[in-house]
């Protein structure tokens, strides 16, 4: 395949197309199962410091795999906070009550802001993990199925690049390019994140 190197010492590679929580969680699991791993992202960088965005309720299996993945665990405990109580409300505004449907007190989730909980991730990656500023266009499998071909387009120089990997991830979201070329008759509907 890649320089004609011995493919029972090469890593298997990844290519994960999209660089939010669910590509640079792929990524963290990946290099930690012993793969190499390229997030090609469209954005030219990470999101910086605006508190407008999402916030996610991390519950204990997910806590532990970030706080794997950190240099400094103690960094995610720092920038979360507890979520102890789960409590489903339903209310009537015609008659202007409401009442609890569900109340979990043993929780035990912790909330994170979707940029703080990126720029962890992010930060605790390889430096050449994520290709900023590339735009993903199409990939084709080979004949024998062994590897993948993903090209994409750099936005700041209009070039377009070839990256062949082992496995390709989309990490894209509902409205993935990858999903909508490969499965093009399946309706897909935005879930939320699972890591």
């Amino acid at each position: 395949m890649e320089g004609g190197e011995n493919n029972k010492t090469r890593k298997p590679k990844a290519v994960v197309v999209g660089g939010s929580i669910a590509g640079l969680s792929c990524a963290h699991a990946l290099i930690a199962a012993g793969w190499d791993a390229v997030i090609l992202e469209k954005s030219t960088g990470p999101p910086s410091g605006s508190l407008t965005g999402a916030g996610l309720g991390l519950d204990p299996l997910a806590r532990h795999f970030i706080q794997l993945w950190l240099d400094q665990p103690q960094l995610f405990h720092h920038s979360t906070l507890p979520l102890s109580v789960d409590q489903n409300k339903a209310t009537d505004s015609q008659k202007k009550i409401n009442w609890t449907l569900s109340r979990d007190d043993n929780f035990n989730f912790r909330a994170a802001h979707w940029v703080h909980l990126h720029g962890l991730l992010y930060r605790a990656l390889p430096s050449h993990v994520v290709l900023w500023g590339h735009y993903f266009l199409s990939f084709s499998i080979s004949d024998d199925k062994t590897f993948v071909k993903v090209t994409a387009k750099v936005l700041h120089t209009e070039e377009t690049t070839e990256i062949v990997a082992d496995l390709l991830i989309a990490a894209d979201g509902s409205l993935s390019k990858i999903r909508q070329t490969f499965l093009p008759n399946v309706k897909l509907r935005y879930s939320g994140y699972c890591a």
